[in-house]
Formats: structure tokens, sequence, C-alpha cells
């Protein structure tokens, strides 16, 4: 029996067309939500991508190439050519957190980088993205992500760990910041079994300034001397301000006594020069004290304490010069 016979030909066609309406449906669906998906994400200032992983090929939405200036012309699908967008201090690290994530070393995608924009700036972003399919064999062939402008929030960061870590007045580094800094100069010197040395230096004649000329002016002086202290030493050193007028110097690594003398005397000099604040030239001099690991101590408390007593034995000799620790100075 001839069964097509007994079909009629519109029963036949919706036979073969609910089957492809069905999968139209199902696509249209399918498209409709990647689309509402992704409006989410943008309507929360987001950029989104989507990385075709077996091809390298991405596809960025409009507020993600706006977040960094660029538009449909300027760039293609590559995402070779996105990642070499990535600031080169951090393409390491973020490529390993993608490799980590992709090959399950990681449980999720996450991970702060700088952009360099079109116009040569930089914005911080935070990068999220989740394996959304894989092969038969589960290997990842889809990502898509979310890239979240952090420059801000970086900003303000980098405001904050000043405040912790820097003198407010003069911009150079505080008390805390030098403890950390002479604790590792410290370590290394005792492993390498090289030498260090503390400078402690406070400034001769400032507090009459700050009395005659008042406390604004005061500061001026102040500012203008940790600028002359850190032209004296190398880029490797450390100039911080304790507090007041006094200052310390940190010279991680010296092979003589020599050299220590004569950053102190270029120290002497310079702060010695006239400073003008308005069209007064007010006098500065300073007085140094010197210790040196491992001679004159051998943890960062000591060390500190004993250039601070070498200090004060300069300015009771007359001031306006600098002076080794030395152990009859403890009597």
């Amino acid at each position: 029996m001839d069964y097509t016979q007994s079909i009629p030909l519109n029963v036949a066609l919706l036979i073969i067309l609910i089957p492809l309406v069905a999968v139209g449906i199902y696509y249209v669906k399918l498209k409709k939500s990647e689309e509402l998906w992704k409006f989410a994400l943008e309507g929360a200032g987001d950029g989104v991508w989507d990385w075709d992983i077996g091809n390298d090929i991405a596809n960025f939405s409009t507020q993600y190439k706006e977040m960094f200036g660029f538009n449909d012309v300027d760039i293609n699908t590559s995402i070779k050519e996105w990642n070499n967008r990535i600031h080169p201090d951090d393409a390491a690290s973020m490529n390993k957190a993608v490799n980590d994530y992709l090959s399950g070393k990681a449980e999720k995608y996450m991970h702060e980088h700088r952009v360099i924009c079109k116009d040569k700036s930089i914005k911080w972003v935070l990068s999220r993205g989740m394996i959304v399919k894989r092969d038969k064999h589960g290997k990842p062939i889809r990502m898509v992500g979310t890239h979240t402008d952090i420059t801000a929030r970086k900003a303000l960061e980098t405001r904050l760990e000043n405040l912790a870590h820097f003198d407010a007045l003069s911009n150079v580094p505080n008390r805390t910041l030098f403890n950390d800094r002479l604790k590792l100069a410290l370590s290394y010197a005792k492993r390498e079994k090289k030498m260090l040395a503390v400078m402690f230096i406070d400034l001769d004649l400032f507090k009459e300034i700050n009395d005659l000329y008042g406390h604004e002016t005061g500061d001026i002086v102040l500012k203008k001397v940790s600028r002359q202290l850190v032209s004296c030493v190398r880029e490797s050193d450390t100039v911080a301000r304790m507090g007041g007028d006094e200052f310390v110097i940190l010279l991680p690594i010296i092979d003589h006594e020599e050299d220590v003398i004569a950053v102190a005397h270029k120290i002497i000099e310079s702060v010695a020069q006239p400073i003008k604040v308005a069209k007064t030239h007010l006098h500065v001099t300073c007085s140094i004290g010197i210790a040196i690991y491992p001679q004159h101590g051998k943890d960062e408390k000591l060390l500190v304490i004993n250039a601070d007593m070498a200090m004060y034995q300069a300015k009771k000799s007359g001031k306006n010069q600098a002076k080794f620790f030395e152990e009859a100075m403890l009597h």
C-alpha cells in the first residue's frame, strides 16, 4: 500500500515544516536570550566580549569598544590584536589567569589589568569571563565575559596607599615605609654579607625659622629640604621624613665607609644653600648621625637608635656636620 497517496498535501507540508519552524523558533529565542544577556551586562556599564577560542576570533560590544575610544573602523576581531593593547607589565599575569582557567587549574577567570586606549591613555579594567561551550571532548571552544572600568577605584587605592606610606607634606616615604625598606635591606645585607648605612638628619635653626616666620614658611622649607635630600642620593636609596624636621636616609648597599662620608658632605652642602621663600632668603643647616651595619647594630631598631644618638652628638659638637656612631656615646 502506498501511504504517501493517503496523506493530504497540506498535512505532508505540515509534517515537514513543523520541525523546521521549531528549530527556527529555538534559534530566534537563543539569539534573543543572548541579546538580552548582553544588554543586561552593558546596562551595568560593562563591555562585553565573546571569544571563539578555536578560531581565535573575538566579538566586542559597542560599549566595550567605546570604553577604550575605538569604533568598528579602528579594529578587527583578532583576539591577538586586542591582547596587544594590554599593558606590557600586565600581559604575562593576564595570560596565565586565562590559561589556568581554560586548563582547569583555576575555578574562575577574574583579572585586573591595564589597557592602552586609542589615545594612548591607560585604563584599569576588571576582566571576568566563563566558558559557555565545549567540544565533545570537553575542550573549551567559546568563552564570554566582561570588562569593567575600575580606573577610578585604582586611583583611590593609590591615594590611600600614599597616605599610608608617604609623608603628606614632603611626599617622601614616612616612618612605616622606611622601616619596611630597612627590614628588607637588612635581610639582603645579612644574606649577602654586605654593609648598609642609616643616616639620621636633623635641621639646625629650623625652630627659629618656624617661630619667626610661621608654620607655613616652615612647611615650605621642609618641602625644599626634602627635594634637596632626594637629589643627593641614588634612586635605590630611601629618604624618609620621621616627623617635624627629622629625616632618615637608607643607603641599602655600600662598599666603604668613605662612600657614606661623601654622601653626608654632599647633603650638608646642599642643605646649607639659601632657601628663597617669597622675597626672603632663609638659611638652615643640618646635623647628621650615621650608623653602619654590621659595625653599629645588627637589627633595624638598634641601627636607627644609634644613628639618632650620633646625630645628637653632631649637634652637640657644633652642628652642621656628620658623625659616625661610637660606643663611647653610650656613656
